[in-house]
Parts: structure tokens; sequence; C-alpha cells
């Protein structure tokens, strides 16, 4: 069988028409799932550097694969989640916030941020290799 390709729309609907919609779903999950796992475990080792007592790294989740609703993409979102409500500080310690007047920066300022962009190649590539592992 060949298939010529041109673009990234011919090539999805091309692979969709092969496998089917629910079958791409089921393999796009596991690799979005296999990728965050990743991100998650770079993102827990970068927050072990300015820890206190853990509870930020302890209540760090990912959700379950859904279709977003702006995007409609498979999408997995990395939350905090927990009886300490680590999400209000953990905002503040990537953004930074105003003390009497003047900016302060904590010590976990743009940790996210800076991992994110730190392993956006690595993720790609564990998403390609999953997708072409599972195809």
């Amino acid at each position: 069988m060949s298939v010529e390709v041109t673009g990234l729309k011919e090539l999805e609907a091309e692979i969709e028409k092969q496998f089917g919609k629910k079958r791409m779903i089921e393999i796009s999950n596991k690799a979005l799932e296999a990728a965050t796992e990743h991100e998650m475990k770079v993102l827990k080792t970068n927050f072990e550097k300015f820890k206190d007592t853990g509870a930020s790294i302890n209540e760090m989740t990912r959700t379950k694969p859904f279709t977003s609703k702006v995007t409609r993409q498979q999408t997995i979102i990395i939350e905090w989640v927990g009886p300490h409500d680590r999400y209000k500080l953990v905002h503040l310690n990537e953004h930074g916030y105003d003390r009497n007047g003047k900016k302060f920066i904590p010590r976990g300022f743009g940790v996210i941020e800076n991992t994110l962009q730190a392993v956006k190649t690595s993720y790609k590539n564990i998403i390609t290799e999953e997708m072409r592992r599972r195809l």
C-alpha cells in the first residue's frame, strides 16, 4: 500500500482512515500519558530545589486525557490538587508577587515555565516515539 501525503492534515486524515478515529485517540492518549509522566518527573526534580514541606511536590497530579473544548485536541493538564491547596502557592511562586509595593521574586520563580521550555523537545520526541511504536 502506498500513500502520498503533502501536509499534516492529510497525514492525520490518512492515518485516521487506516486505523479509525477511536484507535487514533487511544494511541494519542498513551503517547500523551508517557510524555506527561516524563514532564512531571522533571518538574518534581526542579521543585526539589526549593521545597519546604514537599507538599507542592506531593500534590502534583495530572488529569486523564480529554478532548479540549477550546483546541479540540487531546489534552492532559498537570495540576496541584490536595489538602494543602498548593495551587495557590504554586501560582505565587511561578509569577512572583508584590510585598509592600515592591516586586518579590521567590526561589521558585519561573520554575514551571523554565521546565516546560527545557522539556519541549524531549516531550515531542517521546510522543513521536510512542506514536511510532503503537502504529
